[in-house]
């Protein structure tokens, strides 16, 4: 399937939720399309390295709900429904990004369900907490999982002040059992 692509300097996994400021005439046109076609986009990295800065992974989201800012700007949510890889990258003359689109062959650790342990509860009631403290971050979040540790490692990445690099690092070229850790160690430092 071809869909639209938007690379930004934003990191979300399946499941995630973020709220776009949609201002360029191009984005405008992608979202109008998005919607009345009733089918997402692509959301990825801006990546400088690669063709029209369209790296080979991205996410399919869905707009699930829109709004407008103080200055009359667009503002969309979207919700992150699964990484796809990304091919045959074109664009059209208002400069938008298209590509191809296919289901990941690939086998990445937020796919493998995993329980929450007790040593995990750490992380669980941190975030539990962060949601709690953040309204908006907590009305922008539809459904939440703090029961599942995919979900909550995944939410985790997404938010901790670190590069959209080693974000990207650590949830396509790591495994779970480092990602895991690294998280044990921020979190435990940080909320203990």
């Amino acid at each position: 399937m071809k869909r639209a692509i938007f690379p930004l300097p934003v990191f979300i996994l399946p499941s995630g939720y973020t709220r776009l400021r949609i201002f360029e005439p191009r984005y405008l046109d992608m979202v109008k399309e998005a919607l009345k076609a009733e089918q997402g986009f692509v959301l990825c990295q801006y990546d400088v390295e690669s063709y029209l800065n369209v790296p080979q992974y991205g996410c399919l989201v869905d707009i699930i709900d829109f709004s407008q800012d103080e200055q009359g700007q667009l503002l969309i949510d979207v919700a992150a429904k699964s990484v796809v890889k990304i091919s045959d990258v074109s664009q059209n003359k208002q400069q938008l990004r298209y590509g191809q689109l296919t289901a990941t062959e690939d086998i990445f650790w937020f796919q493998q369900p995993r329980q929450l342990t007790d040593k995990d509860k750490c992380l669980q009631m941190a975030l539990e907490q962060l949601f709690a403290s953040n309204v908006q971050l907590n009305e922008l979040y539809r459904e939440t999982h703090f029961d599942e540790l995919n979900w909550v490692v995944a939410r985790w990445l997404e938010l901790l002040p670190i590069s959209i690099d080693k974000k990207q690092q650590l949830a396509f070229k790591s495994d779970f059992a480092n990602i895991h850790s690294f998280l044990h160690t921020v979190i435990n430092n940080e909320f203990s």
